[in-house]
């Protein structure tokens, strides 16, 4: 076994934070992955070089001292050779980004704007589906990061919350639901009505099925009238009455504000989903990339 650049990066970073945890967000890697890392260069060393008061707690011993001071010349000897080399380079930074429908359309272009503001010259590429083509993209290393509205494959991927998204339920803006509106109606109270349903993969529906599953509404009691996949097919159904549907607030606020459809809360106390970062969690990522994760860990808290 010998000693990698990996393992000098974790453990400079643990030693800094004094955390292995702190030291996992910052290097976008999880907990075990940087207690791995560390046990590893202290087997080849064989030296401990961390003493653990807890599990998220570390000091370095006399001998971790002297590996933390050659760790950080070897990094930034490295690191500085990247950079010259990187700067000789004329093509601009690019970024490769999947995204399900509700990201991909009133978050992205968002942040990218900020980011390009920010970074004049990165170019970026966006691929959109729902949940489960973004986490195939980001498989297949077709795309770097992914934006999406539910969790896969914890293991293997790193999930980073960037903001909250309410999800409700939307029906035709007619005098029966504009009645019902008005009496305090709740969503759930309207699931005996025609509705319509997001195709099996997306967050939204991932998040509904969880949502049903909490009031004790079975699949089969429903009045599934329609199942698609794009969302504005859905609202437009929507608007023409052909049903109601559970929806991101989000996605839905254009047809709200206009008025061609009636907003309904799917309980009293309103039900959220978050709308996450992701990645793989063994990616090595360019300069760029880790540019952007660290903006958008930045800027999260404005996109509420």
């Amino acid at each position: 076994m010998e000693i990698s650049l990996r393992q000098l990066e974790v453990f400079v970073s643990t030693v800094e934070n004094r955390s292995f945890s702190k030291a996992a967000e910052t290097l976008y890697l999880s907990q075990s992955t940087v207690s791995a890392h560390i046990a590893q260069l202290e087997t080849v060393l064989q030296t401990p070089l961390l003493e653990r008061r807890d599990k998220r707690l570390a000091e370095p011993t006399a001998a971790g001292w002297r590996v933390y001071n050659s760790a950080k010349q070897i990094l930034t000897l490295c690191r500085n050779m990247q950079e010259e080399f990187s700067a000789a380079e004329s093509s601009p930074a690019f970024i490769s980004i999947a995204a399900s429908t509700a990201p991909s359309r009133y978050l992205v272009p968002q942040l990218i704007a900020a980011y390009v503001e920010k970074y004049p010259g990165t170019r970026f590429s966006v691929l959109e589906g729902d949940s489960a083509f973004a986490l195939e993209k980001l498989k297949s290393g077709e795309a770097a990061l992914a934006f999406m509205g539910t969790r896969y494959g914890a293991r293997a991927f790193q999930y980073r919350t960037v903001c909250r998204d309410r999800i409700v339920l939307i029906a035709p803006n007619t005098k029966e639901f504009l009645s019902k509106q008005k009496d305090g109606a709740l969503g759930k109270d309207l699931l005996s009505y025609p509705i319509i349903m997001r195709e099996a993969g997306s967050g939204t529906r991932k998040e509904a099925d969880k949502y049903l599953a909490h009031i004790g509404a079975k699949p089969e009691s429903l009045s599934v009238v329609a199942y698609m996949n794009d969302m504005e097919s859905i609202k437009k159904a929507v608007i023409s009455g052909l049903g109601v549907t559970i929806i991101s607030e989000r996605v839905a606020q254009d047809a709200i504000l206009a008025g061609q459809v009636l907003r309904f809360p799917l309980d009293a106390g309103d039900f959220y989903r978050d709308l996450y970062l992701a990645y793989a969690k063994n990616r090595h990522f360019t300069l760029a990339e880790r540019s952007f994760i660290a903006f958008v860990a930045e800027n999260s808290g404005m996109m509420d």
